[in-house]
């Protein structure tokens, strides 16, 4: 079943059982809209320009490669970045962590979850803190990190916090009207939320995309977001890299007809193994984890089994799987992880929009182009 879209009688069936359930979800979700329209529930503003990336649906769009793109971009124009995350299934209990100084000082991906720890190791300079409380984490960033620009990963539901732009992220391979609010299916809001962007991107869009498809989402986006700029971007390979044992697989071209497991804990696999394939790789077998899975040892046996009843030459996983794995323990296996890069194929979100100004000391958005 692709959830929120069921295919099946009992998926079907299944939905309509969860209708009740998802328009109690939908009730509450409009109270809680109207109580910060209104004042009653108060929304903070910092000091420095807030960027939200984030989506209407349940994981899968991208917000973690658009993120940190997005702010590899802003670093190299002169921005002080801090990038504020509520470090989803962290280790840690602290309200406040910082999981990156900016200085090269980070803390462990148990402590501060799989995408800030990715971010992190992705964008050096930046600063990355988690917490639920985002207006405090953005007050930390600013006073004590002087961040001149925050990035709020995965922001559109988080209210608390005032925000310059919202950038609205939707998979070129979804239908939103025809999918269902939580948990009937995986909106965490109704297409009608779009009105609160500021962009929207379609993202996963492939090399060759349906015309008609894009056209129509483009409209579906601009019959519901009047003031949002459209834009789109792809997510492609850029390189493999070794995580294990030494292999003959250390290009993106080696990958071509070898035999490989295709391993993966993410919200959406098959994304990952059509990547694969389009490489060219021989995918013999696909092992597949829930979402955010923390490895364990048992893993370890259950991969090296899959290697020796496959013939396969190499495990290919996804840079944020990369991030979860202990290196010791999966030191032991043949294990490479496909990394990815945004590909933008329009204007590039908040950077390609006329100049605001952060402060008198720092660049002008005009620069960012």
């Amino acid at each position: 079943m692709s959830w929120g879209r069921p295919e099946t009688t009992p998926e079907r069936l299944l939905t309509t059982l969860l209708s009740p359930a998802a328009a109690l979800y939908g009730v509450g979700s409009y109270l809680r809209l109207r109580a910060y329209g209104s004042g009653h529930m108060k929304r903070h503003k910092v000091s420095v320009p807030v960027v939200s990336i984030g989506n209407l649906t349940c994981g899968g769009t991208g917000k973690t490669p658009v993120t940190i793109d997005l702010a590899q971009r802003l670093v190299a124009a002169g921005y002080t970045v801090a990038i504020l995350s509520r470090g989803y299934q962290r280790k840690s209990t602290e309200e406040l962590l910082v999981v990156s100084d900016g200085q090269g000082r980070i803390a462990s991906c148990t402590d501060a979850g799989d995408e800030p720890y990715m971010m992190a190791h992705a964008v050096p300079a930046a600063r990355v803190i988690v917490s639920a409380k985002r207006f405090i984490a953005a007050e930390v960033a600013i006073g004590i990190y002087d961040a001149n620009i925050i990035l709020l990963d995965d922001g559109f539901q988080h209210l608390s916090l005032q925000r310059d732009h919202d950038i609205v992220l939707i998979d070129y391979n979804d239908d939103p009207v025809s999918d269902s609010l939580l948990p009937a299916g995986r909106l965490r809001e109704p297409i009608s939320a779009l009105t609160r962007a500021t962009w929207v991107v379609i993202t996963r869009v492939p090399a060759r995309p349906n015309a008609a498809k894009l056209s129509y989402l483009e409209e579906l986006v601009s019959d519901r977001a009047e003031r949002a700029q459209i834009t789109r971007c792809s997510f492609v390979p850029h390189s493999l890299r070794p995580l294990g044992l030494a292999t003959t697989a250390d290009s993106l071209s080696s990958l071509a007809g070898t035999k490989v497991i295709a391993c993966s804990g993410i919200a959406r696999p098959r994304f990952f193994v059509d990547q694969l394939n389009e490489l060219k790789a021989q995918v013999v077998k696909q092992r597949s984890f829930g979402d955010h899975h923390w490895w364990q040892a048992a893993d370890i046996e259950t991969l090296r089994q899959d290697l020796l009843d496959t013939g396969a030459e190499l495990i290919v996983t996804t840079t944020k799987d990369a991030s979860r794995m202990d290196s010791a323990m999966f030191r032991q296996l043949p294990i490479a992880a496909l990394e990815l890069t945004t590909q933008w194929l329009g204007a590039v979100p908040v950077l390609s929009a006329p100049p605001f100004s952060i402060s008198n000391n720092t660049p002008q958005r005009d620069e960012m182009r």
